[in-house]
């Protein structure tokens, strides 16, 4: 009866035909760490839960994308197996890998910032509107709110210096501090938009409201506000998530402490924000936040 090291020596014989060296070196380092794993050249043994347990052993000495890396070679040997008829079964299907690593998220620096306002204007058809989206996305940068949060915000959340964000995520309030321009932004904004004229007058509380009809805006006009952004502006990444990334990068750049970025952005832990620790090493010309967030309390 053959054994594991036999097969593996006709799958290297047939993937030498057709694939590059560097490719067959890949092979035969990989199958070999999984035979050391393995402690055994029994045939027998490769089976769906011994491929399951090869993963469980990895994810406790690297990330997931190396598990992949490592998994990927033993996969193609097994699945070659059974095409060749040495397994009944093709023992792959159904064994899973644990999900990918989050891919690095780089936050906008300061001339991205300015090339978005610039895109702002010019793709807005007039000055409210631009005054508008340039407003959401400021909230969304330098504020650190979500969409949903930006869509519920209302004219009595606003303070000369802070936002009263009511019914956030997990149903949770918090207080997030306000750069004074973008209070008068928002103020100069409200005030156009509910009493420029007497026939517009709008009893909505809403902050935000559409163009069109004076309703409040929606997560979908966030959404597309970000995709016309994306296409004009020539900022590949740039998406709302990805200015709440630059807020929490940019408050720990500058020298804000885990407690109160945990506040700001309304985590239940520190889990996710060490993430952002890690950005603001890697990043150093993030775009910076506004003074108000890094005032030294009075003693």
């Amino acid at each position: 009866m053959n054994t594991i090291s036999d097969y593996i020596k006709l799958f290297i014989q047939d993937r030498k035909v057709y694939c590059e060296d560097v490719t067959v070196q890949s092979y035969i380092f990989y199958l070999g760490r999984f035979t050391k794993w393995l402690d055994s050249d029994d045939f027998d043994l490769l089976n769906k839960q011994t491929l399951r347990d090869y993963i469980y052993s990895l994810r406790y000495r690297m990330k997931n994308t190396s598990i992949a890396t490592n998994y990927r070679p033993v996969k193609a040997f097994c699945k070659w197996l059974y095409q060749e008829d040495y397994l009944e079964k093709d023992i792959t299907i159904g064994v899973k890998l644990p999900k990918k690593d989050p891919a690095i998220v780089e936050p906008l620096t300061a001339p991205e910032v300015k090339q978005i306002d610039d895109t702002i204007i010019n793709m807005s058809l007039n000055n409210h509107l631009a005054l508008r989206n340039y407003c959401i996305f400021h909230l969304m940068l330098d504020c650190g709110l979500r969409r949903k949060e930006v869509v519920q915000l209302h004219r009595l959340d606003i303070k000369s210096d802070r936002l009263i964000i009511h019914n956030a995520k997990n149903n949770k309030d918090r207080i997030v501090l306000l750069p004074s321009f973008l209070y008068f932004s928002l103020r100069n904004y409200y005030n156009e938009s509910h009493y420029a004229h007497d026939y517009v007058k709008n009893s909505s509380s809403s902050v935000f409201l559409d163009m069109y009809d004076n309703d409040p805006i929606t997560l979908n006009t966030i959404k597309c506000f970000y995709q016309d952004l994306k296409s004009l502006s020539g900022i590949e990444r740039i998406h709302g998530h990805l200015c709440r990334h630059t807020f929490a990068t940019s408050y720990l750049q500058y020298g804000g402490d885990m407690e109160k970025l945990r506040l700001y952005m309304g985590h239940a832990d520190y889990e996710i924000l060490k993430n952002y620790l890690h950005l603001s090493l890697i990043y150093p010309d993030v775009y910076k936040l506004d003074d108000i967030f890094f005032k030294k309390p009075d003693t």
